[in-house]
């Protein structure tokens, strides 16, 4: 979570502007994130990476962005990449 937070998330901020608290991520963090699994996790080749994700990337991100609104929440990204690999059991997230 704090690695989601610190490298790809995005804070959003209250009305007066302060820092909400509130993380997300928009489709370029998300895919930030998704390349990482893939390449440290999967143990995917650069070019089997980007193959994937420009497979499988749009589907999972339309599946999770429901409010259309260009962001998913930092809290639901272990299902996005459990979805977006397809099988739970083959991927470590720790």
């Amino acid at each position: 979570m704090r690695s989601l937070i610190q490298d790809y998330a995005i804070e959003l901020k209250d009305g007066s502007g302060a820092p909400s608290g509130n993380f997300f991520l928009n489709q370029e963090g998300a895919r930030g994130v998704c390349n990482e699994v893939l390449t440290n996790n999967q143990h995917l080749s650069s070019a089997k990476a980007t193959a994937f994700l420009d497979s499988n990337f749009s589907k999972t991100w339309d599946h999770f962005d429901v409010n259309k609104d260009g962001i998913v929440e930092v809290g639901r990204m272990s299902q996005f990449l459990r979805y977006f690999t397809g099988d739970a059991l083959m991927i470590d997230l720790q």
